[in-house]
């Protein structure tokens, strides 16, 4: 996979870091308001300050200080702002914001008010103290607000277990604690770090939600890699090398990352950390390169919306600036991807990995799968996000809820090789969750009433709604998944049975698809732009009337076939009604 010339040295590749950064820029500048007569001034939130359709500020986009103070510090190539007091203005005007629109306690608001998010709070105050040491600055006020915020952070947790918030949290508190030189807050970070390790699983994950989400794990591999260097924690190196081993596992031949199989469905991958860890680890190694790859290839998903652009234009200056030399400027080539495969059973998922090809199953997503060919530097893919289907009153069905408890059957051949792979999903009702002015109107009244103490129980019940929000519906989905029998030692040849099954006479389908990119729960990182993103679903309407008159169906796929370069192409199904059981 010769994306860049053999001759290409490692400061042109590394330069990619940067050429990926710098796009970012200007639009952070214009995120920040820069009238220092306004009561918003230092404010990160264009939606709050300038189109004035926020009624408070999201805290999340004060994490815009970092790359403006980095942008500002170091003089790199194509680095226009070098220097530029602007931008040490903006970043220390967002500082401030920070410090003025925080509660008394530290906290901050990000989705709605009196939130006192734990995420927003730990993303934009490991920027801001890292912002604060770049910019040399001296302020007793930005310090004892710092010092406030880090104890709140120390102090609280939040419902549901996003480990990557944990990972941030301990690290902000390190910073703060460094900036203060304050022994109780290291060691209240050093406590939080504990406690995400302890979190991890065995087979080298970090739960988010519940579950393994290889994107997620790479922020909390990037925090706790900083972490291990700024605190020198030698506690830190084997799971880190555990955690960056399972996420290897899941970059593909072009070097895009993650997919619809992960418990949380993210695409994104923090390079800073692997920077960090590519000389002890080959695996970080490999990671970075893959992702400086599929950034030369236009392959890497794109995070240019509103509320994601800010997060990762710090970290790929970062990553610039740790980048070292490999051993080989070859270790990412197909000739050094031998083909190898793991079933990880805590984590529900399967993997297949080659020189060329990638494949992975997720049982705990209902199946869902997404594989990928790579001929000639072109990509084949295929995507599939499991089952959607929409019966005659209205309601939406998906298979792809995430799930470990749910039915599920492997079978490995004499050769120790996952030959079977067979799961079984009821069809859980999805919410199409969307605000309405009497909503927002009612959710503003009762955070200001319920205030500090009741975030916890709003925030349960806002996850309930738009991330946990499942009723079964009375349709089996059961998903097998055939290993091919193609003589090639890799077999990446399967074969796909979906059975689907209306449980009761009364059940009625209007319309049905294979979704391709799909995510139905709420994931902030999710939706947003990779090449698959134009992948068409597969429309199964021409099942509808057999489906409803049958009570069964069931529908067979080759993927993966000989020509991997039609890979995307092999989706006609062979259809077999059934008589219902």
């Amino acid at each position: 996979m010769d994306v860049c010339d053999s001759a290409t040295t490692f400061e042109t590749r590394r330069r990619l870091y940067l050429d990926e950064a710098w796009r970012a820029v200007p639009r952070i500048l214009a995120s920040v308001d820069l009238n220092s007569f306004g009561p918003s001034y230092g404010c990160c939130d264009r939606q709050f300050w300038h189109y004035r359709t926020a009624a408070f500020p999201s805290e999340m986009y004060q994490e815009a200080a970092l790359p403006l103070a980095l942008a500002y510090r170091h003089d790199l190539p194509g680095n226009r702002w070098h220097g530029e007091m602007r931008l040490a203005e903006a970043a220390t005007a967002a500082l401030r914001f920070s410090m003025r629109s925080a509660h008394a306690d530290g906290s901050a608001d990000d989705y709605y008010p009196q939130e006192r998010a734990l995420g927003a709070v730990v993303f934009s105050l490991q920027a801001a103290t890292e912002a604060y040491r770049l910019l040399s600055l001296d302020d007793e006020l930005l310090l004892d607000f710092f010092q406030r915020r880090a104890w709140w952070v120390a102090r609280h947790d939040e419902s549901g277990r996003l480990t990557n918030h944990h990972a941030l949290a301990a690290l902000a508190v390190w910073r703060t604690g460094e900036l203060l030189d304050c022994p109780r807050l290291k060691q209240a970070a050093l406590q939080r770090a504990k406690q995400v390790i302890g979190w991890q699983s065995s087979e080298g994950w970090f739960p988010e939600y519940g579950g393994a989400d290889p994107g997620y794990q790479t922020v909390t591999i990037d925090c706790l890699a900083k972490l291990r260097r700024e605190a020198q924690l030698d506690f830190l190196d084997e799971p880190l090398a555990r955690a960056v081993c399972f996420s290897r596992w899941f970059q593909s031949p072009d070097g895009s990352y993650g997919g619809v199989y992960g418990s949380r469905g993210t695409r994104h991958l923090y390079p800073h950390g692997m920077e960090l860890l590519a000389a002890e680890v080959s695996d970080a190694a490999q990671l970075a390169d893959g992702f400086l790859d599929s950034l030369a290839a236009g392959h890497a998903a794109q995070f240019d919306d509103d509320r994601m652009y800010v997060h990762r234009a710090g970290n790929l200056i970062e990553a610039y600036l740790d980048a070292r030399p490999r051993m080989s400027e070859n270790e990412f080539r197909t000739a050094d991807r031998r083909v190898r495969e793991r079933w990880f059973p805590k984590a529900r998922l399967f993997v297949l990995q080659g020189p060329t090809d990638h494949f992975v199953a997720a049982p705990s997503r209902g199946g869902s799968f997404q594989a990928a060919s790579m001929v000639s530097n072109a990509v084949g893919s295929l995507v599939d996000s499991g089952l959607v289907v929409e019966l005659s009153d209205g309601t939406t069905g998906i298979s792809q809820t995430h799930d470990l408890e749910r039915p599920l059957h492997v079978r490995f051949n004499d050769e120790g090789r996952a030959a079977v792979i067979r799961v079984e999903s009821m069809l859980q009702r999805i919410r199409f969750e969307r605000a309405t002015p009497v909503k927002q109107a009612l959710l503003h009244f009762a955070a200001i009433a319920l205030g500090g103490w009741g975030r916890g129980v709003l925030r349960r019940l806002l996850q309930g709604r738009v991330i946990h929000a499942n009723r079964s519906l009375p349709i089996r989905s059961t998903r097998t998944l055939e290993r091919g029998a193609t003589g090639d030692a890799s077999q990446f040849t399967w074969r796909v049975v979906d059975q689907i099954e209306l449980l009761n006479r009364e059940t009625k389908v209007r319309s049905m698809a294979f979704a391709s990119e799909f995510q139905a729960a709420y994931t902030a990182a999710t939706s947003v732009y990779q090449t698959s993103l134009l992948q068409p679903w597969r429309n199964l309407d021409e099942l509808v009337a057999v489906l409803n008159r049958e009570r069964r169906v069931e529908i067979v796929r080759q993927i993966g076939a000989s020509d991997r370069a039609s890979l995307n192409c092999s989706l006609s199904p062979r259809v077999t009604p059934c008589a219902a059981r």
